[in-house]
């Protein structure tokens, strides 16, 4: 028999420049969000339980909110769209997914469902947009859409048929007032015949294409930042918040020349030293987890290449041969050159702020604060970077 579950959404918006157009009245965007204010109302109004997450996809794809049940915080949330470019639907939906598989490892039993409103301008990568519908369909993953205006397509890759495709409802509307209420009509809760755990021990198989085809690029800086990173002639620039510096340890690039922000928690990182991060990556050369809030993310190949060819020309670093024991000794950094170290410390990963005195590992260069150094040498007695086995004079 058909069960109705709790349900965590993801509304995708369409924040692409097409939706800037006044042939709805007053702007396809101001009914878009309409359209999204009452879906969460009578969302929320069928199930308090039921909970949404808001994404916007342009030539940015963003979260403007994490999965709540708030209705005024999550409507709340929708002044913070930023209209830029063409969108890019394959990287909306799989940056619905990687949220809401984040969730289905939490807990389980629950209905997992992408809502999206757009005028469907966009410029799609239709063999990726394949591999990312088959995945949200194998994950049981319900994908509803409602079109403002434009061409209604019916072909292979048609909105309706990405609909149809994983169970879902497709709307076609031409008029301002439709579209509103099309937000009540989506909102009711979704009929499931059987419950599937894809994260049990057997179905491995089912996660194991989430790992390439859901990783997103790292979002470049948009207009808005990089105006205000600009003042005072650049000196306002982002800190990479892997190396803790303004200009990148491996290139000397400033954040200007190669940074980037996490699509999903908006940390700023170099690229270098993103690329640094993914070689230690339990998966594929440049796919990675960010450092902080473990979203799957894609490196370009060239920023791989630079690192690469950077990083040969760096002093090397020794490494113990089997059954040998690599040993280091520790330097006291001077007072006055704290403030200068470009690095975090490779024990708490904090900067450096003079308000204890630091360590230096002779072997590596890593840096450690006092009581880092002391909790880790209790714990270790080596270098947690490098390895190497911590002597005194």
């Amino acid at each position: 028999m058909p069960v109705q579950k709790i349900e965590d959404t993801v509304i995708l918006l369409d924040a692409s420049r097409s939706m800037l157009r006044k042939d709805f009245k007053p702007s396809r965007l101001a009914i878009e969000l309409q359209a999204t204010k009452n879906f969460i109302q009578s969302k929320l109004s069928i199930d308090l339980k039921d909970r949404i997450s808001i994404i916007t996809f342009g030539n940015i794809t963003r979260k403007l909110i994490d999965f709540a049940y708030e209705e005024e915080k999550l409507i709340k949330s929708l002044k913070k769209v930023q209209i830029s470019g063409q969108g890019l639907l394959h990287e909306g939906i799989a940056f619905a997914l990687q949220i809401l598989v984040e969730e289905m490892r939490k807990v389980g039993g629950k209905t997992a469902r992408i809502f999206i409103i757009t005028d469907n301008k966009l410029n799609n990568d239709i063999s990726k947009l394949r591999k990312i519908v088959n995945i949200a369909k194998g994950l049981g993953v319900f994908i509803d859409a409602c079109q403002l205006g434009g061409v209604q397509d019916h072909g292979e890759d048609s909105l309706k048929r990405i609909t149809q495709s994983t169970g879902g409802d497709f709307e076609y509307f031409n008029n301002s007032k439709a579209i509103i209420n099309a937000g009540n009509e989506f909102a009711s809760k979704k009929e499931v015949r059987e419950t599937t755990d894809y994260f049990s021990p057997d179905k491995n198989d089912k996660i194991a294409p989430l790992i390439s085809e859901i990783a997103l690029p790292l979002r470049r800086p948009s207009l808005p930042d990089i105006k205000l990173m600009m003042k005072g002639g650049g000196r306002g620039q982002e800190k990479c918040q892997i190396c803790h510096s303004v200009k990148a340890a491996v290139t000397g690039s400033d954040f200007l020349g190669e940074g980037r922000y996490c699509p999903s928690c908006d940390r700023a990182m170099h690229l270098s030293c993103a690329a640094m991060w993914a070689k230690k990556s339990e998966y594929t050369e440049n796919v990675f987890r960010c450092p902080f809030c473990f979203f799957l993310l894609e490196l370009p190949r060239a920023a791989l290449k630079l690192v690469k060819e950077k990083t040969e020309k760096l002093p090397e670093i020794k490494i113990a041969e089997e059954d040998e024991i690599l040993e280091t000794e520790v330097t006291l950094v001077p007072d006055d050159e704290i403030d200068q170290i470009d690095a975090s410390c490779s024990y708490c990963h904090s900067i450096f702020l003079g308000d204890f005195k630091v360590y230096k590992c002779e072997n590596c260069t890593a840096y450690y604060h006092e009581p880092c150094f002391q909790k880790m040498y209790k714990e270790i007695k080596a270098c947690r970077y490098c390895g190497a086995k911590i002597i005194f004079e």
